[in-house]
């Protein structure tokens, strides 16, 4: 995560939070940068590439025609990164998801309708808390000036990506 984002992320928690106090789930409204970077972590890196199967009810023509009964796998990582639909869709930019008419329709990290992950709503708080205590308190680093770790990912069930290290500096609080 670039400093900038990360300065500006400590400002809006130092801003919107009472001292001492750590983001709850429910700040969301509160903390919108910190939300934003959640949601554009997960639109680049969702939890798994494809959503479960669905079968078409009826015929569907989207490039190809599906009869029903056909069985649809969505591939939720191609979706993210289409850049039809997204900007600039292979960089980190958690900003897109606080303009107005940001494309949170095609957002489906979790996937969608009936068969999406009953554990949505829990994933994203614990991904909001986390990461504003640990931004409340450390700068992340490289572990050495320009080694940053590689955003390549191996598909499979998950997506995996190759092992990092990251420096927690310990940050100063503002006199």
């Amino acid at each position: 995560m670039p400093r900038q984002l990360q300065e500006r992320l400590r400002a809006e928690l130092r801003r919107e939070l009472p001292p001492g106090a750590v983001p709850q789930a429910g700040d969301t409204r509160r903390l919108p940068l910190l939300q934003a970077t959640v949601t554009e972590t997960l639109r680049l890196r969702p939890p798994a590439p494809l959503a479960l199967p669905h079968c078409a009810r009826r015929t569907t023509r989207y490039g190809a025609a599906w009869t029903p009964g056909s069985i649809l796998v969505p591939n939720l990582l191609a979706a993210h990164q289409d850049p039809d639909i997204w900007h600039h869709p292979e960089e980190f930019l958690p900003e897109r998801f606080l303009a107005p008419g940001a494309p949170l329709r095609a957002l489906l990290p979790f996937g969608c309708g009936a068969r999406s992950c009953l554990g949505e709503a829990l994933a994203r708080a614990e991904l909001f808390v986390f990461l504003g205590q640990i931004l409340q308190e450390f700068r992340l680093e490289p572990p050495a000036p320009g080694l940053l770790p590689s955003l390549r990912v191996r598909a499979g069930t998950v997506l995996r990506c190759p092992p990092f290290r990251v420096r927690m500096v310990p940050c100063q609080a503002p006199a």
